[in-house]
């Protein structure tokens, strides 16, 4: 048997402990082809706590935060230049905990007007022990965030796949969606939640209560199937928060009829 080569890109496949596996073809014909497993341990030559650098607040706020880079391989670091190509991301100083091998540094954002999430690419030139320059790359979300955010935030859809199964079993299918404040200041209750008159008679909802002024789910319940192809409204949630007193979403169900096909 032949000698077998595989190279690994680091920069796709960041982690400690790394498996892989390759799909290996040969001219055995008991055995033409066999899956080779392939493990290792990837070392970064600095790692970032907490792993994902985020910025986050509520929008209209200057965004701040500190994180902490470490060594990740045995070879001691010298960091030389920090920069980002964006214009939104300011880079403060870096402190050296640990010479060589530990630092802490300080990163803020402009305020957004606006909700968004904004990705900006922070470089850090080192040179390591062994006498190499490295640019090393990081990702840095800007997470400018609404004073009452949704999860999911994308409208409530109840597809046909969905949908035939209330038919099979009877029993009713529900979603839901998770309302919490923007940010850990942020207090508010969910009053109550509105459905248009075109879904009233479809949909049912609910407010559970997760935590008391901070977090509720709203749940939407299908239970009989519909008579219409398809079924569209929005539903309304109202808060008691004085800025975001009302959010709305669509809800949608889609239903196949005999003979029919439902539009997608």
């Amino acid at each position: 048997m032949g000698i077998v080569s595989v190279t690994l890109d680091a920069k796709k496949a960041r982690g400690k402990n790394i498996t892989k596996t390759v799909k290996v073809f040969s001219n055995d014909p008991a055995n033409p082809e066999f899956q080779l497993s392939i493990k290792g341990t990837i070392l970064e030559i600095l790692e970032t706590r907490p792993l994902a650098l985020r910025l986050q607040g509520l929008a209209g706020a200057d965004l701040a935060g500190s994180f902490t880079f470490t060594a990740g391989s045995p070879l001691d670091v010298e960091i030389v230049e920090m920069r980002s190509l964006g214009t939104l991301l300011d880079i403060g100083e870096m402190e050296e905990v640990t010479a060589g091998r530990e630092w802490n540094l300080s990163l803020s954002a402009r305020a957004s007007r606006r909700p968004a999430l904004v990705k900006e690419k922070l470089y850090i030139d080192v040179i390591t022990s062994d006498g190499e320059e490295r640019s090393l790359e990081f990702l840095v979300q800007l997470d400018h965030r609404a004073r009452i955010v949704l999860q999911p935030k994308q409208n409530v859809k109840f597809l046909d796949k969905e949908t035939t199964k209330l038919l099979e079993t009877g029993e009713p299918i529900e979603k839901s969606i998770l309302v919490t404040g923007g940010d850990s200041t942020v207090e508010f209750e969910v009053t109550g939640v509105k459905l248009d008159a075109k879904i009233s008679n479809a949909f049912q909802t609910r407010i559970e209560v997760i935590s008391p002024n901070k977090s509720y789910r709203v749940w939407i319940t299908l239970s009989e199937y519909q008579s219409k192809p398809t079924v569209l409204g929005k539903m309304t949630i109202e808060t008691s928060d004085a800025v975001r007193n009302s959010i709305s979403v669509w809800v949608m169900g889609q239903f196949r009829q005999a003979g029919k096909k439902t539009s997608r």
